[in-house]
């Protein structure tokens, strides 16, 4: 491998990101979920000043990863910020179902949560219906993020969990929250 395939840098978008088939994993030696309220704020004001200004981009910090294979990387910085616009998508999903079980446009708001599931969460196999992850985090928090959050099952004594399983928790109903009053 030559020098200048060592570090490959460009910018790019959530969108294109985390919509385009790959699989991010965060290596088992990176620390537990942290983020707290104050980050989880800070990156809600940004997206909330972005709706105002659509034409524009903002910067949302650096994520690097480590190619495994060409579909497949390890997440050496910014599991955190990823792990948290996750579970933003699946705050707006969650209110999305909500809605179709109120009675709220039905059809479209359940083909709407259908579609941002698959575009931020991961894709069901047509012939198993096994959901494939486009988030893996590491040890202590994965199990509990694709049981129940990315299940959207709330778990039956959150107060219990481990401190960075709560925290992705509290995460989660933190936007659910913000999602619904707007």
């Amino acid at each position: 491998m030559t020098k200048s395939n060592l570090l490959v840098t460009r910018t790019t978008d959530f969108l294109e990101l985390i919509a385009n088939g790959r699989v991010y994993r965060v290596p088992p030696y990176q620390r537990d979920y942290s983020w707290e309220e104050e980050q989880w704020e800070d990156l809600w004001n940004d997206i909330l000043d972005l709706r105002d200004r659509l034409d524009e981009r903002h910067y949302m910090g650096a994520l690097v990863v480590e190619a495994k294979t060409d579909r497949e990387f390890l997440i050496i910085d910014g599991q955190q910020r990823l792990a948290t616009l996750s579970l933003l998508a699946l705050a707006v999903i969650a209110k999305l179902k909500d809605m179709a079980e109120a009675g709220t446009e039905p059809a479209r708001n359940d083909e709407r949560a259908s579609a941002l599931r698959a575009r931020f969460i991961g894709e069901k196999d047509p012939a198993s219906l096994i959901e494939s992850s486009k988030l893996f985090l590491n040890e202590t928090d994965n199990a509990f993020y694709q049981d129940y959050l990315v299940q959207l099952r709330t778990p039956l004594n959150p107060r219990g969990l481990p401190k960075s399983n709560r925290l992705l928790w509290e995460c989660f109903l933190y936007f659910k929250r913000n999602v619904e009053a707007i």
